[in-house]
């Protein structure tokens, strides 16, 4: 089968400029723990409380009127749904962007606007997060930070500029939804492209259970995390937590006439966020249609809901590790220990404990109500077999397990290596592929029999170029890569690090006639030296600035398998946590990793550079005993998750947020 991911140099150009024109529109911190960094600096290490930026405020809106803006718009409508799907050696029940798997490629070239119409015709709620991309903040697609979920058969109008070229993707950011097949590339070509190709080649690789013999991602997220389910809401119940506890009904799209501040939960009355959320209200109505930016434009008429930025260290007492805690309530979010919607300020810890029971007995009857009526998702039931990975697999290039999940199929553009995707070329052309990792819980290490690779571009900045008989790429992880086609026909194959010897998948070049490699074949450059992110060195234009930092935060990645826990610092993920960062300044995370299980961590809105002159990146990956220290400059203004993109661990507590703080 012929790839329609393959495009010539000119038809690439073609279609980034073919686009319509027109136009886009452009309270006191709490106390935080610190610990001395290597470079005497305090490195923070707890989320803390205080008055930070709104994703709707006045300085998200300014901030997208200084980005380069071309004139030109690209107009786009999608759709979310339910489709049966041909993978190649089966169709299955899943859900998808439009009616095919990967969704249709997006294509915008830098300085452009992207305006897309996104509707949800899923059975749950959903939003769109755009990977890798420094964008404004709500159009981030996060629920409970910069939107509420969008309801089944409601749409949102995601409008934004686009900068920076390179390989993107957009997901959504709702439970463990991506695993269900609902993902797509979004290529930001360069107007001033320096790269001479014959064919562009997007090759996105992705591993596979939903629809197989009643497997389900949202059955296996419950297995591995003990039924506590997601961290962002409840993905099979139909609605999420809404930022003020309550439940995320609206998420109108463009012009809802809820309006601001009226979206069915009266924020203004919360039980327990007082003032709080009246100010931010206040502070939403004043700044509807963004409060600056061009004039005449209108937007989403959607504004988040007020959301106290609870300082956590009111709330549980000083004790030397959560563990310590005989309630262990720093080991879960506030709307997992049913304290969403309670007063936290001289809260005892007597009354916390009650609270917290009769909040995890609340939920966990209404967790099993929804298991026993819940029928409209991919899996159509709950009777197939474990895919939980068995405890003794390792990976020597990820020190350690290669991840949780035993997918039963692993894809290259949606289909598996039993009827793999073709790509043709002539001998000599010069082919750019684009890869990938859209996958849950696999790193892959790819490479192209009988050929070399030369690597130009990692989550869409250049680097110095480097030859590469095999890459490994983690989940969320891009990379460019160059090939010069040689003559006949070829396997390009994905290994999924460490699950077993038959877990590839496969695609075929094309050159000249042959037989289509057997789905087993193992090229020797497999066994070649391995590229990793480590080796490679930014592009003069694109590498970070020296010196010391002005702010550094500590990030300590814990958890195990057995509990299957994860955390930054000890603290699971609430939608109210807030690492305070200013807007200018030089910010380095310091990444610990304490667990005995690799992590990729991304970083939302903006890209940081890995030291020694190391490329510039949106996701990273952390193996198990390993510090690593990253810098980026605070230059786009909001509140930003980071996490890890392993998603059965970020929905089970590895997430937190970077706010700015305002000035």
């Amino acid at each position: 089968m012929d790839s329609p991911s393959t495009h010539s140099r000119r038809a690439v150009l073609t279609a980034g400029l073919a686009v319509a024109g027109g136009s886009l529109l452009a309270s006191s911190p709490g106390a935080a723990a610190a610990t001395p960094s290597q470079d005497g600096r305090r490195a923070d290490t707890r989320p803390r409380g205080g008055r930070y930026v709104d994703p709707r405020g006045p300085e998200v809106a300014e901030a997208e009127s200084k980005r380069a803006f071309s004139g030109r718009v690209h107009r786009l409508h999608l759709e979310a749904r339910k489709a049966r799907i041909d993978i190649g050696s089966r169709t299955v029940d899943t859900w998808v962007y439009g009616d095919r798997l990967p969704g249709e490629v997006v294509r915008v070239t830098a300085g452009d606007s992207l305006s897309m119409t996104f509707r949800n015709s899923l059975p749950q709620p959903t939003t769109l997060h755009w990977h890798g991309l420094g964008l404004r903040n709500d159009m981030d697609g996060v629920p409970d930070i910069t939107q509420r979920p969008i309801r089944p058969g409601d749409s949102f109008d995601y409008r934004f500029r686009v900068t920076q070229p390179g390989t993107y993707w957009f997901h959504p950011h709702v439970g463990v939804q991506q695993d269900h097949g609902l993902y797509a590339p979004l290529i930001i070509d360069d107007p001033k492209e320096p790269l001479e190709y014959d064919h562009e080649w997007v090759v996105v690789l992705d591993d596979w259970l939903d629809g197989v013999d009643g497997s389900d991602p949202d059955v296996v997220l419950n297995e591995l995390n003990h039924g506590r389910g997601s961290m962002h809401g409840n993905s099979g119940s139909g609605e999420g937590h809404g930022s003020d506890g309550g439940p995320a009904h609206a998420s109108g799209g463009h012009g809802e006439a809820a309006g601001h501040g009226n979206h069915g939960t009266g924020h203004d009355s919360s039980p327990g966020h007082g003032t709080s959320n009246s100010n931010s209200n206040s502070n939403h109505r004043d700044h509807s249609g963004h409060g600056s930016g061009s004039a005449g434009t209108a937007v989403p008429a959607w504004v988040p809901p007020a959301f106290p930025d609870v300082d956590l260290d009111r709330f549980v007492p000083h004790v030397n590790g959560p563990g310590e805690l005989g309630l262990d309530l720093a080991n879960k979010s506030l709307h997992e220990v049913g304290l969403g919607n309670l007063p936290l300020h001289g809260m005892s810890a007597t009354a916390a404990a009650a609270a917290a029971s009769a909040g995890a007995a609340s939920r966990q009857a209404a967790r099993a109500s929804r298991g026993a009526r819940r029928d409209d998702g991919p899996g159509h039931g709950h009777n197939g077999p474990s895919r939980l990975l068995k405890s003794g697999a390792r990976s020597n290039v990820l020190g350690g397990m290669p991840g949780s999940v035993n997918y039963p199929y692993h894809l290259i553009n949606g289909r598996t290596k039993t009827d793999p995707e073709g790509f043709r070329a002539r001998p000599g052309d010069r082919i750019r592929i684009r890869f990938i990792n859209a996958g849950g819980d696999t790193a892959y290490r790819v490479a192209l029999g009988g050929h070399h690779m030369t690597v130009t571009h990692t989550d869409g900045y250049p680097v110095q170029h480097a030859r590469a008989e095999q890459l490994l790429i983690g989940m969320a992880e891009r990379y460019d890569v160059l090939v010069t086609a040689k003559s006949g026909v070829f396997p390009l194959v994905a290994v999924a690090d460490g699950k077993g010897k038959d877990k590839t998948a496969l695609a075929v070049l094309r050159t000249g006639n042959g037989p289509t490699p057997e789905p087993s074949v193992h090229p020797r450059e497999l066994e070649g030296p391995l590229t990793t992110a480590d080796r490679l060195r930014a592009t003069e234009g694109v590498r970070g600035r020296s010196g010391k930092p002005d702010r550094v935060l500590t990030m300590k990645l814990m958890g195990n398998m057995e509990r299957f826990n994860w955390s930054f610092n000890g603290y699971p993920y609430t939608p109210s946590q807030r690492y305070a960062i200013e807007e200018g300044e030089r910010v380095r995370l310091v990444f610990r990793n304490r667990t005995a299980m690799w992590h990729p961590v991304h970083l939302h809105g903006h890209s940081f550079t890995l030291p020694n002159g190391g490329p510039r990146k949106d996701t990273t990956v952390m193996r198990p005993g390993q510090r690593l220290a990253v810098d980026f400059d605070a230059d786009n203004p909001g509140l930003w998750m980071l996490h890890c993109h392993n998603i059965y661990h970020s929905e089970s507590g590895m997430m937190t947020v970077l706010g700015y703080r305002r000035k």
